[in-house]
């Protein structure tokens, strides 16, 4: 698929790159879809999360689960997905550290959508198939964003 820019100034700028990696997440696959997010600390990963929790009808309020690791929310009236599940990398130093955290598993999951920040620390235990989303900082409250 080709790759799309969008420029996002305010939280709510995300609802049409949310539209959009909506409709590249493949709603009928046996297994969960997952959205990796890319950018700098401050770009707006957890921003477009929040977003998207609440496109998806999550009414808590959504935090980077940085110490945590992972979240889930449950999404009791939606179509596709019974569940969405927040990941933030960024404390993972080695790749052997997910194995308790069941990754695997997880990604195998149906009627689940992932969302994962800081998915570089753990490239080697993604599933192939993803849409990503890369936040790049522009100037002012300005973000650049790039789907593919």
């Amino acid at each position: 698929m080709t790759e799309q820019q969008f420029v996002v100034a305010t939280p709510a700028d995300f609802e049409r790159v949310i539209d959009l990696v909506l409709s590249r997440v493949d709603l009928v696959k046996t297994d969960a879809s997952v959205i990796t997010l890319t950018g700098d600390l401050g770009a707006g990963k957890t921003t477009f999360t929040q977003q998207l929790a609440k496109h998806l009808g999550v009414n808590e309020h959504v935090v980077s689960p940085t110490f945590g690791i992972m979240k889930s929310y449950e999404l009791p009236d939606h179509s596709h997905f019974d569940q969405l599940v927040h990941i933030d990398a960024y404390r993972i130093e080695d790749e052997s550290e997910v194995g308790p955290l069941r990754f695997e598993e997880l990604f195998k999951q149906p009627r689940t959508l992932v969302v994962i920040e800081w998915p570089e620390r753990i490239a080697n235990v993604l599933p192939e198939e993803k849409v990503s989303v890369v936040i790049e900082i522009g100037e002012g409250e300005s973000r650049t964003v790039t789907v593919q």
